[in-house]
């Protein structure tokens, strides 16, 4: 038979009171732990599906299908144009002036009336219908005539005025085919890759040319001014295949419609092929081409800028309509 002392039985008794007081002490603490980090992961989780939901309820989503073939062609050239090929330019069938004078205006006759300025901007494109103007085109020569916009709404503050054809800019020198006045101020440059041009006829009608035509039939068929940069997006009501130039840069198109409104257009950086196509797509445009774009791409109506250009660029050529 074993003896347990009544004092040690005690001892024994008081050790087990501790150890279980504290165990049910760190028991609380780890439950009190977990009552302050649950809703904070909650809070967290909520925070998080919150932004998600915001962020998507802000950024558009497009779930117009595309057919794959619409895709415009990737292109690793710096200005995004591509080169096509074609017939032999007809180069040298008139000859160059070194000036076409003092530029003329021309007048474009719609077949509607409507108010001569009318903003019909959506989609991050900025567009403009410009009714019964009448056109100026400032270059004349192939000197430096680099302008800026500024300067351009000095001399006309009552009109839209859009930068238009591309330029050398070590140079100043306009490029392109350019016609100003009826008179021939560059010609085609020689070679198989197919240009175009936007040209307003002495009747005010418009035409896109190719490189296959040569100066003097444009200049016989009434040609006054003519706008030269990239490729022709509509021509004669029909939509051209894309060649991979319109791409994701800002970009500046010369347009004119069935009524023979003329229309100034500025996609966005990031507007894209598709976005371009569908924002247009209503306008019933004959014609649409290429202007110089990226840092050039400049817009104002009546004196006010509505698209500066990136650098307050100069440039040689603007398109002015009044």
């Amino acid at each position: 038979m074993i003896y347990i002392h009544s004092k040690s039985l005690d001892l024994i008794v008081t050790k087990q009171q501790f150890w279980r007081k504290n165990w049910n002490e760190k028991k609380k603490k780890k439950k009190n732990i977990w009552v302050i980090i649950i809703p904070i992961l909650i809070f967290i989780t909520l925070i998080g599906a919150g932004a998600y939901a915001l962020r998507n309820s802000l950024i558009p989503t497009d779930h117009t299908k595309t057919n794959s073939s619409d895709q415009p062609t990737k292109t690793s050239a710096s200005n995004g144009y591509v080169e096509q090929k074609g017939e032999e330019a007809a180069v040298g069938s008139t000859a160059l002036v070194d000036d076409a004078g003092v530029p003329e205006w021309v007048k474009v006759p719609s077949k509607v009336n409507l108010d001569k300025f009318t903003d019909l901007s959506t989609n991050n494109i900025t567009i403009y219908r410009i009714n019964n103007p009448e056109v100026l085109k400032t270059v004349t020569n192939r000197t430096d005539q680099r302008m800026k916009m500024s300067e351009v709404i000095a001399k006309y503050p009552n009109a839209l005025i859009m930068n238009a054809s591309a330029f050398n800019m070590q140079t100043g020198q306009v490029t392109g085919f350019q016609i100003n006045n009826g008179k021939l101020i560059q010609d085609w440059s020689p070679g198989t890759t197919v240009q175009y041009a936007f040209v307003i006829n002495k009747d005010g009608s418009c035409k896109i040319y190719d490189s296959s035509t040569p100066a003097s039939t444009i200049i016989k068929n009434g040609g006054q001014q003519a706008y030269d940069f990239g490729t022709a997006i509509i021509r004669d009501g029909k939509i051209q295949p894309s060649d991979g130039s319109v791409d994701w840069k800002i970009h500046i198109f010369i347009a004119n419609d069935k009524d023979n409104n003329l229309y100034a257009i500025l996609s966005d950086t990031n507007a894209g092929y598709d976005n371009i196509m569908k924002s247009v797509s209503n306008l019933k445009l004959q014609n649409m081409l290429l202007l110089d774009s990226g840092g050039s791409s400049q817009l104002s109506v009546n004196g006010k800028t509505i698209v500066a250009s990136q650098d307050d660029r100069a440039v040689p050529d603007y398109i002015v309509m009044k």
